[in-house]
């Protein structure tokens, strides 16, 4: 109840920051001429497990979705470099041998056997980039780069383990940073994105009393839509 109160205060605050910058921005841009490309996103991607569990073995695939919308703030006249600030919904699942238990309400991992075990959760994304890009307002199709930095607010954990009952607790941190890099050309565009720190709680333990560190690697495809 306390965690889930502490995610709502931190959604609501969130939401208010985005709600207030994208008006001093609308503000901004109703004074200026400058070329600009808001854009809607939408991303799927694999995910690679980086680790220092032993015996650990990513069984099967482990993907990423997704979406949201950035507001474009161009920095030169004709609207080719740009910093774009944005909000968006991610889903992570990861699959692994990795097995979850609550011991006297204490979080412990363990490794039995090479059973397909799956974690998920859900994020509020909050993505900050530098944008280059080769477009103009007459032309839709165009090479881009985009890089930067991702903000994550993350809930709604639940472990399922290949046999046997869920488990609903918090084990994933309540927030994490990732950088990205995306690049194409028109619609379609590869990213990467890397996790900056673990994904796992501190309180979160292994069997054998060490911390696991996990963090993700995300490659796949994104596609921006005007």
């Amino acid at each position: 109840m306390v965690n889930s109160c502490k995610i709502s205060i931190r959604l609501l605050f969130f939401a208010s920051f985005l709600l207030f910058a994208y008006k001093a921005l609308a503000q901004r841009d109703s004074l200026s001429t400058k070329y600009r490309e808001d854009q809607f996103y939408i991303s799927f991607g694999l995910q690679l497990q980086k680790e220092n569990i032993s015996g650990f073995k990513q069984n099967g695939f482990s993907n990423n979705f997704q979406v949201g919308f950035v507001r474009d703030i161009p920095l030169n006249d004709d609207g080719r470099i740009a910093i774009g600030l944005g909000i968006g919904y991610a889903y992570n699942r990861l699959i692994s041998n990795l097995t979850l238990v609550s011991d006297d309400n204490h979080l412990i991992f363990s490794i039995k056997g090479n059973d397909e075990n799956s974690q998920t959760y859900s994020s509020l994304v909050i993505p900050l980039s530098f944008r280059v890009r080769t477009s103009t307002p007459e032309r839709t199709d165009f090479w881009r780069v985009y890089g930067g930095m991702k903000y994550m607010l993350n809930f709604a954990e639940n472990y399922r383990p290949f046999f046997g009952k869920s488990l609903q607790s918090d084990f994933i941190k309540n927030n994490n940073t990732v950088v990205f890099l995306s690049a194409g050309y028109n619609t379609w565009n590869i990213y990467f994105e890397y996790d900056l720190n673990s994904i796992y709680q501190s309180e979160v333990k292994f069997s054998d009393g060490k911390y696991p560190h996990l963090q993700t690697i995300k490659l796949g495809l994104i596609f921006y839509i005007l």
